[in-house]
């Protein structure tokens, strides 16, 4: 039992660091979405993990050696084969701190995490040296065929992730002369907040075209060309924009490119809008800031989609048909007025002709019969107008509808407001929040530095974790049953069924 589990759980060790690093290229996005693909990468962690558990209590109950519980777990404890132990206690504990770090990776900023993570590659070498010195099998012709494969599995997954990654994107001046004449470049303002502490990212437009009457496409491109913009579909990020506004907008492109960010913009033309800030005055080599992606809208795994948009909101959607595998059983229900106002129709039609269905309600003379065009076996994401979402919510399950707002939901009858003590979990801190003030601005007048665009309930940038109490949720950004399963709320809007909230970083 020793020899067997310590040699399975060298194979699942390797087996895990190699699947984390395909999913850090994006070579595995063709197998199938990415929610999946983390959940076997959790899976094959979890089964490393059970086999060196089983092989060190394995070890403690063999009264060959007679090892103690400090011989297992200190390094130089033990006097049998001292450097060889040391090693492997040394790659077991960097495997537990990446491990544990992993399931409680939404309490953990995504710096530290990912800080943390690289100490699965000190696992590898440490387990593989401890492998390569200790234990009967060690020179036998398998084993050691075993290990040359292991090793350079390792070794060139590696060197696929340093080249991938750090690849050279195309200069912003070949995708601008392909969308813009000259005339049309504005002038780049001077570069800001390119290390901002707030965690801002400083982009400059790469590109800009009008895929439908009124949006207008940008691509946009880090400043600093090391920086990494990982995200998956559903994600949107936070625009900061010259005439003082922050607007959010769903990402649409591929979620495999990480060394750009595309949106599209609907103008609105209301007064004083974002988005007719944007159409005036956004163009190729503009700089502008921008927060990271955030993920309020994942795609989960299903066995069957069914994707419903409409107008702009097909947006979000149209980055999770690209993130979807070809095998993947899914249909598109894109809903518009006019052809003309519809974003990327045509490109999808080409795309997937057997899998979009159009309804355009001005060739139609009416709007869609959603009890007809739903399919009532399928995980359905939308995006789209209110009144559609609102329809879908009375049409379909809640346990198969995910859906992304523009507009919050007017929630605020669904809780009574009452006073409530929150403590910040950070420094012990504690206010006392009224039952007309948010828990966002009682924790910003603890001088809590906090991350809040839209302040509606709607973007998801606010998001905290709850560390004690029970909080009561009134915001739009996922439904409440995720939101408890993460453990997190949103306190721009979201109150306390508790008297008490303990909250702390997402």
């Amino acid at each position: 039992m020793t020899r067997s589990s310590a040699i399975v759980g060298w194979v699942f060790l390797t087996l895990s660091v190699l699947w984390g690093i395909l999913l850090k290229t994006r070579i595995l996005r063709g197998a199938d979405n990415p929610e999946w693909l983390k959940v076997v990468h959790r899976f094959i962690s979890g089964l490393a993990m059970l086999m060196v558990l089983t092989h060190m209590v394995s070890l403690y109950l063999d009264s060959f050696i007679e090892f103690t519980v400090a011989d297992l777990l200190i390094p130089f404890s033990s006097e049998f084969e001292p450097w060889g132990v040391a090693l492997g206690i040394i790659g077991m504990w960097a495997m537990v701190l990446v491990w544990l770090t992993s399931m409680a990776m939404q309490w953990i900023p995504q710096p530290v995490w990912k800080a943390v993570h690289f100490a699965s590659y000190v696992s590898v070498f440490a387990v593989a040296l401890h492998s390569g010195m200790v234990g009967t099998d060690v020179g036998t012709p398998w084993y050691t065929a075993l290990s040359v494969v292991l090793i350079t599995a390792a070794t060139f997954a590696g060197i696929i992730r340093v080249i991938l990654t750090r690849r050279s994107p195309a200069p912003a001046t070949k995708a601008s002369q392909a969308t813009e004449s000259p005339a049309e470049v504005s002038t780049p303002r001077p570069s800001v907040n390119s290390s901002d502490p707030t965690g801002r990212i400083t982009c400059r437009v790469a590109t800009r075209r009008q895929p439908a009457t009124d949006v207008v496409e940008l691509t946009l491109t880090p400043i600093d060309q090391d920086v990494e913009m990982e995200w998956e579909a559903g994600a949107h990020i936070t625009v900061h924009l010259g005439n003082g506004l922050e607007r959010q907008y769903s990402l649409t492109g591929d979620p495999a490119d990480s060394r750009s960010l595309t949106i599209a913009v609907l103008n609105t033309h209301g007064p004083g809008g974002g988005s007719q800030w944007i159409h005036e005055h956004l163009r190729v080599g503009t700089e502008l800031d921008i927060d990271p992606p955030i993920q309020a809208f994942a795609l989960k795994p299903a066995h069957r989609y069914q994707f419903v948009a409409s107008g702009i909101g097909i947006t979000p959607i149209r980055a999770m048909l690209a993130s979807l595998p070809a095998t993947r059983d899914w249909q598109l229900l894109y809903l518009g007025r006019e052809r003309d106002q519809m974003a990327y129709l045509d490109q999808l039609e080409a795309d997937y002709p057997s899998k979009v269905t159009v309804w355009v309600s001005g060739e139609r003379g009416g709007r869609a019969p959603l009890d007809e065009l739903l399919d009532s076996k399928a995980q359905i994401y939308a995006c789209g107008s209110e009144g559609l979402l609102n329809t879908l919510e009375h049409e379909v399950d809640s346990s198969r509808l995910h859906v992304e707002r523009f507009i919050p939901v007017d929630r605020s009858g669904e809780h009574t407001s009452h006073a409530l003590s929150v403590e910040w979990e950070p420094t012990g801190q504690q206010v006392e929040v009224g039952p007309d003030q948010t828990i966002l601005d009682g924790l910003e007048s603890l001088g809590v530095d906090l991350m809040a665009s839209c302040r509606r309930g709607v973007c998801g940038s606010c998001e905290l974790s709850v560390v004690k109490g029970a909080p009561a949720h009134l915001d739009s950004v996922m439904a409440d049953e995720d939101k408890d399963e993460l453990g997190i709320m949103y306190p721009c809007v979201s109150r306390a069924s508790t008297d008490y909230l303990t909250v702390s970083p997402s």
